[in-house]
Order: structure tokens, then C-alpha cells, then sequence
């Protein structure tokens, strides 16, 4: 599995908004985390279209979790980000031929290796990765 910078600097973007006492600008964000502030600009729109940030416009405007960061997971971030989960190319889920027994046995590894990250991933909240957060 590979984690594209897209998804790396949206996971701590991710985090800097869960972090955040009120929303951010983008200037902001990118100032903070040493991002690039194009680059970011388009990271945190995908965000905003797929729900996970909301923005606020006006002088106290600024972009922000759409919902709590006890309930945003790293998947959900991750997956929005860099779409499917794929552990080698080509796709294992379901698309490697299976010429030999061999071939179908370890096609079985990977698909619940993916499985297994997915589930591990999705445990794993924006909350839980703030030191000293305490869950309301």
C-alpha cells in the first residue's frame, strides 16, 4: 500500500482542523502545517465536496471538520483522497487470474490484508491522534 502526499498532507490537514479552536483559512493551514498553499487549496476542496470539511465564509470564515473528530476516521480521509485501497498493481480485489491453485491461495492474502488495514483504519479517529484529547 502507498500513500500518496494528496492523502498525506490531507490527513494533517485533517488533524489541524481537528485541532483547531475555530476555522481556518487556508493560508493559515498551509502556514502551519509547511504545505503548499495551491496545492492544499485543492486538497481541502475534494474534502469540502465530499463532506468531511465544511467552509464558513466572512471575516470569522474559514475551513473546519464538517463533523465531530471523533467520528472522522483516517479511512474515510484516506480513501477519499486516494480512492480505492490497492496493495499492488495489478488490483487484487477480485481481478488476478487464477491459473494455478497457487495463484487464487495468495490472491486470498492480499485481499485480507486490504481488509485488515481497511478495518484498522477505520478505528482510528482524528480525536484519537490529539495528545491529551478526552472524549465527551
Amino acid at each position: 500500500m502507498k500513500v500518496s502526499k494528496k492523502a498525506y498532507y490531507g490527513l494533517r490537514a485533517s488533524l489541524a482542523l481537528a485541532q483547531a479552536k475555530k476555522p481556518l483559512s487556508i493560508h493559515t493551514l498551509a502556514e502551519s502545517e509547511h504545505l503548499p498553499e495551491e496545492y492544499l487549496e485543492k486538497i481541502v476542496q475534494q474534502l469540502r465536496r465530499s463532506g468531511l470539511v465544511e467552509a464558513k465564509k466572512g471575516t470569522a470564515g474559514g475551513y473546519s471538520l464538517a463533523k465531530p473528530a471523533e467520528t472522522t476516521t483516517v479511512w474515510e480521509i484516506l480513501r477519499e483522497l486516494d480512492g480505492p485501497l490497492q496493495i499492488f498493481l495489478p488490483p487484487v480485489k477480485g481481478t488476478l487470474p487464477c491459473l494455478q491453485p497457487s495463484h487464487c491461495q495468495t490472491n486470498e492474502v492480499w485481499r485480507k490484508l486490504e481488509t485488515e488495514i481497511e478495518t484498522s483504519l477505520s478505528k482510528i479517529t482524528l480525536a484519537s491522534l490529539i495528545p491529551h484529547h478526552t472524549s465527551t
